[in-house]
C-alpha cells in the first residue's frame, strides 16, 4: 500500500487488513478478492446478479466495482469506472484516507486512481507524462490493455471533472 498522494493510497488484496485497521475508506477495483463485488453482495455464481448493483455496489465507505482485468475495453463499462472514480473523489473531498485496491495491485486499482487524480486536478499533464509522473509514485503501475485504453479514452474528459471548487 502506497500514498499517492495526500489521503490517497494504492495497493492489492494484501493491504487491505491494514486499510480496514485504519480505518480508511475504500474502492475495491474486482469481481472477486477482498473487499470485492462479489464478497460485498454474496453471489455464488460466475455472474453478478441483474440489477441496480450489476456494475458496482456501495456500503457506506466502502464501493466495490464488478470489474475484470481483460484486453477488450468494450468488457469495461465506463459507467462503472466514472462511479468508482466520483467515490475517490467524494472521499478525499469529504477529508478521508481512501485505499483504491485490485487483487495484485498492478492495473484495475491503480488506473482507477490514476484517472481520479485527473479528475481531481492532480494530473493536469498530458495523458503519456501523466502516466510516467504517475508510475514515479506508484512503481507497480501496470495497466491491462483494456483499462489503459478506457483511461486514454476518456483522459481529456476526466480533466478537472470532480475538482473542488475555486480549484
Amino acid at each position: 500500500m502506497e500514498q499517492v498522494i495526500t489521503n490517497l493510497w494504492v495497493g492489492g488484496d494484501k493491504d487491505v487488513p491494514e486499510a480496514k485497521k485504519r480505518g480508511y475508506a475504500r474502492l475495491a477495483c474486482t469481481k472477486d478478492g477482498i473487499d470485492s463485488h462479489r464478497s460485498m453482495l454474496g453471489y455464488p455464481s460466475m455472474g453478478a446478479p441483474k440489477g441496480k448493483e450489476y456494475l458496482y455496489a456501495r456500503r457506506g465507505d466502502v464501493m466495490a466495482l464488478n470489474l475484470i482485468d481483460v484486453d477488450d475495453p468494450d468488457m469495461i463499462p465506463w459507467e462503472m469506472l466514472e462511479e468508482g472514480i466520483k467515490f475517490v473523489a467524494e472521499m478525499l473531498h469529504a477529508g478521508k484516507k481512501i485505499l483504491v485496491h485490485c487483487n495484485a495491485g498492478h492495473s484495475r486499482g491503480p488506473t482507477t486512481a490514476f484517472m481520479a487524480m485527473r479528475a481531481i486536478g492532480e494530473l493536469p499533464q498530458p495523458f503519456n507524462r501523466a502516466r510516467h509522473i504517475y508510475k514515479t509514485l506508484y512503481e507497480p503501475f501496470s495497466p491491462g490493455h483494456g483499462m489503459e485504453v478506457k483511461a486514454r479514452e476518456h483522459w481529456n474528459d476526466l480533466k478537472d471533472k470532480y475538482a473542488r471548487q475555486g480549484k
